[in-house]
């Protein structure tokens, strides 16, 4: 798993990062620069722990109608690379063993159909198929299994478009390359424009946590996007992460919120409808390695 700060699925995230200092001799210390590298893949039979949460609030008028929710999804795993190709870095196989993955909304708490169950997904040229190893078959129509493989496929896209190209110092910050970030973020019902992203990220410290150096990245994209039927829906992320500078893939702990709006009209059955929506995500995640 690569775990992601931004995505089209759920438009938020966990991702990240780094290997480094490289210094000039004549700077100073607190001049020092930094590589920051996207992670590798998890190596094949290696096994992380991830924690998942994010709480989604949405409001949309359509029409006559005024629509509200909030929703909160946890996710709890283990996770485990069965068959990688390391030299590409992509993987092809791996499972899923989840301990917890449930929703609630208002009143009412319901667990997704994997809950408790170990989940094997495998790629299938730019998708992921899903199969479960015990006697009871997934549904491959069913949403919440088909939001998993997108889930699994935006999680799978490579972060490099999120990366300084030269050294940082603590407090530089980079400009991201608008059109790599746009197939990120874009999806099946998430179509952004590449014209309309500006992203950018900031090295915030470098500091030691046991026997490796850690970094805190920050990062901030605004963007337009077509979610669905609506057209022209404004979009900023921001997101915040620590992980270990050496792009280990088996330690990390983030944050990131999106907030979505737009209002305009959209053609339904044959009439014009307006339209006014706002959503707020909060995803909180950690990964840690599984023994």
């Amino acid at each position: 798993m690569r775990p992601y700060v931004l995505c089209a699925a759920a438009l938020s995230g966990l991702a990240f990062f780094a290997f480094g200092p490289t210094r000039a001799d004549d700077k100073k210390a607190d001049d020092k620069e930094y590589v920051i590298k996207a992670p590798s893949i998890l190596p094949k039979d290696k096994t992380i722990k991830v924690t998942e949460k994010t709480n989604r609030k949405e409001a949309v008028k359509f029409g006559d109608n005024d629509i509200t929710k909030q929703k909160k999804v946890t996710f709890v795993y283990t996770e485990k690379t069965l068959d990688a190709d390391e030299k590409e870095g992509t993987r092809k196989k791996f499972s899923r063993t989840y301990e917890e993955a449930k929703e609630v909304e208002g009143d009412e708490s319901s667990k997704l159909p994997y809950h408790g169950r170990t989940i094997i997904a495998t790629r299938s040229d730019d998708n992921w198929e899903l199969s479960a190893d015990d006697k009871k078959e997934l549904d491959s129509d069913d949403m919440a299994v088909k939001e998993l493989s997108e889930r699994i496929k935006q999680s799978e896209k490579r972060q490099d478009a999120l990366y300084p190209k030269k050294p940082v110092a603590v407090g530089g910050k980079w400009t991201m390359d608008s059109k790599e970030v746009a197939k990120l973020l874009s999806g099946p019902l998430v179509k952004v424009d590449p014209d309309s992203i500006k992203g950018e990220g900031k090295l915030v410290k470098v500091y030691k946590k046991g026997d490796k150096q850690w970094c805190t990245l920050e990062y901030t994209v605004t963007f337009e996007a077509s979610i669905q039927l609506f057209k022209g829906i404004k979009g900023e992320v921001k997101a915040t992460a620590d992980q270990p500078l050496d792009g280990t893939p088996t330690q990390t702990k983030g944050t990131s919120k999106v907030k979505l709006s737009g209002k305009g009209e959209v053609d339904f059955n044959c009439a014009k409808i307006a339209y006014d929506l706002s959503a707020e995500i909060t995803t909180d995640g950690e990964v840690t390695e599984a023994k």
